[in-house]
């Protein structure tokens, strides 16, 4: 199971034809590292407001 895991890992992925095309499909390409900044803002928030909720509590 090992040395399958190995060599699966090590396999190497063909590379992309070479050509003028757009890379992503489709065109626009939309990055999503924005969106996932602002939900770990949100998290980071709402787990600071849940924290200071408790510590009231107690």
């Amino acid at each position: 199971m090992f040395l399958v895991t190995i060599s699966l890992l090590t396999y190497a992925p063909p590379l992309p034809p070479a050509g003028g095309g757009p890379p992503c499909w489709p065109p626009p390409c939309i990055p999503i590292d924005g969106g996932i900044g602002v939900l770990l803002a949100a998290g980071a928030l709402f787990g600071i407001k849940k924290g200071l909720e408790m510590s009231k509590k107690a």
